[in-house]
């Protein structure tokens, strides 16, 4: 997809979404519970990354879509790639872990489905439309001189639950970007520890 520049409303749009979702999350008990089955139910996690779940109830927060208001916001959703051509929510069933600046601002978001049971052709993982933003967790880069690279966000998180703090993602095997690389430049990376998936992709 071509690439899609935001503006500051669409940032702040964006972060309210994504503000939106973390607050879902916690009342949801079947995302609750998935977390746990992933040995990532985690207060701290849940908090600092603003962990967040999609289930549908987006749209009946938002103005009418038949007053323009509702459709101008719709619109703009579109945009920034929380919802389809169709108005249906890009991450519904999914949940959602952001990439955030240092600042807070939201570059990226990572929605992985919570049920396995999908229709044929159903991706589990995705991401908001256009090529992949910022780095995850960056404030490790802050902190720690070593790095572990994980291939996915899930996977860093998981490290991140267990205790190893200084850990970041890319955005799959193919997915490490100008920006990972232009984060482990400005914050002095001496050290990276590569903990891809244990498969031929991974091992290549």
């Amino acid at each position: 997809p071509a690439p899609v520049s935001f503006d500051a409303d669409d940032c702040a749009l964006l972060k309210q979404t994504v503000d939106y979702y973390h607050a879902t999350l916690k009342q949801s008990p079947e995302v609750l519970a998935y977390l746990a089955a992933r040995g990532i139910h985690n207060e701290e996690a849940i908090e600092q990354f603003k962990l967040g779940y999609a289930n549908r109830t987006l749209g009946l927060r938002l103005p009418d879509k038949l007053r323009k208001a509702g459709a101008d916001i719709r619109a703009r959703l579109e945009r920034i790639g929380i919802y389809r051509e169709s108005g249906h929510e890009h991450f519904n069933g999914s949940l959602g872990i952001p990439v955030m600046d240092e600042s807070g601002a939201v570059s990226e978001v990572y929605g992985r489905k919570i049920i396995d049971r999908l229709r044929a052709g159903t991706p589990k993982h995705l991401y908001l439309t256009g090529p992949h933003r910022g780095v995850w967790n960056v404030q490790a880069l802050a902190a720690s001189k070593e790095i572990i690279l994980c291939e996915a966000l899930i996977d860093a998180l998981t490290f991140w639950c267990a205790g190893y703090r200084n850990v970041t993602a890319s955005y799959g095997v193919e997915g490490f970007t100008d920006d990972h690389l232009a984060a482990f430049k400005a914050h002095g990376t001496e050290r990276v520890l590569i903990a891809y998936d244990r498969d031929e992709a991974g091992e290549r």
